[in-house]
């Protein structure tokens, strides 16, 4: 009989009995957009998640911590232009919403000018408990993401391509870095979202490997035997098993305003699972990276996007990570029947980083780089 993982305080299982064994297409694919409402006049952040929520459907939007944030979630598609068109359906709904409230829509990896000393928790037990648990930590937590589902059928499958996605991240973060500034501040880095949130938590950023799906299934129930966490959704990997949706979550790009990006990098995602699926499928496994190899890249990654640079982990050489992420590209154009023509077409234009430095450089301005972020948000 398949374990059954319980929380002794409640006695309700954390992990469904049938994870990742309920005959789902594999290779489907779903995502999860966050974005901010900000005051038209003043551009900085400003309430109104809770009470579109009130008025929209829980199966296409939910709040996300603080009440200048909403999520948008897209049905489950075969390709990415499925989940991108979701996706900008769901934008232009919010706009409407936020036109009639007398907010505008953004989107970033952080917001440049917002303050999270005015932010509010969402009336939400599930935030109102980590206000608690985490206090001043989640309360300043401003931060945006895209995250990216894969649907896997199999619980050796879904810890491999878990513990391969790893080898990864620093790739996909590169290539959506979106968020140069923190508190109207530029930090140096091209990504303050990982500094603010994925290098705050104990149960965040690069996960260590699993050996097996029993590995997994024994640190969730550690957890909530003790009762550390009340859900699944209190441990924020970079890359994370999904059990309810029989899904791999991809969580470690920045937030992307221009929404033609998302496609881009929704395929980057769905692709690199084919390859690794593929892997799987034909026994032919890779080494699994330790993270001490990996966190090289990714702080590369971070602090300076696509103009940095990464170890090989085969060679052990180094080489600019431009050329890092065009190989994986075209490695993935070998392994997947995907349309990477959007995927191809980004790697030959700034990052939104960039982008909003460039706005910042020619304004001197924080608030005219929100002002920008605001303009590009429409799709």
């Amino acid at each position: 009989m398949p374990r059954r993982l319980l929380n002794t305080r409640n006695e309700t299982s954390l992990i469904t009995e049938d994870a990742f064994e309920k005959g789902v297409q594999e290779g489907t694919l779903g995502a999860e957009e966050e974005l901010w409402l900000a005051d038209p006049g003043t551009l900085k952040l400003a309430d109104g998640a809770q009470s579109i929520l009130a008025l929209e459907s829980a199966k296409l939007f939910s709040g996300e911590l603080i009440d200048c944030e909403i999520e948008s979630n897209t049905g489950v598609h075969d390709q990415p232009p499925g989940v991108f068109a979701d996706l900008v359906s769901r934008r232009r709904v919010l706009l409407g919403h936020a036109k009639r409230m007398d907010r505008v829509l953004g989107t970033s990896g952080t917001h440049p000018i917002g303050d999270w000393r005015e932010q509010e928790i969402i009336d939400k037990p599930h935030y109102q408990r980590l206000k608690k648990k985490l206090g001043w930590l989640i309360r300043r937590n401003n931060t945006f993401s895209l995250h990216v589902h894969y649907a896997v059928q199999g619980r050796g499958k879904a810890v491999y391509l878990f513990n391969r996605l790893r080898e990864y991240v620093p790739h996909m973060l590169a290539l959506s870095v979106n968020s140069p500034f923190w508190q109207g501040e530029y930090t140096d880095m091209h990504s303050a979202r990982v500094l603010m949130f994925s290098r705050a938590y104990h149960r965040a950023g690069l996960p260590e490997p699993l050996g097996s799906w029993t590995d997994y299934t024994d640190y969730v129930d550690y957890l909530g035997r003790a009762g550390l966490i009340d859900t699944l959704g209190e441990i924020w990997w970079d890359v994370r098993l999904h059990p309810g949706l029989d899904t791999v979550e991809i969580r470690a790009f920045d937030a992307q305003t221009d929404p033609a990006r998302n496609e881009a990098l929704v395929a980057l995602a769905a692709a690199l699972c084919d390859m690794l699926a593929l892997e799987y499928d034909s026994d032919e496994l890779m080494p699994i990276i330790p993270n001490r190899e990996i966190e090289e890249n990714k702080w590369s990654a971070q602090r300076y996007g696509l103009d940095g640079i990464f170890i090989d982990h085969i060679s052990h050489e180094a080489l600019k990570t431009s050329k890092a992420v065009e190989t994986l590209v075209a490695r993935l154009s070998e392994a997947t029947t995907r349309d990477l023509s959007g995927l191809e077409r980004i790697l030959g234009e700034p990052t939104e980083s960039v982008r909003q430095l460039e706005v910042w450089r020619e304004t001197g301005s924080t608030l005219e780089v929100a002002r920008d972020l605001v303009t590009r948000t429409s799709p």
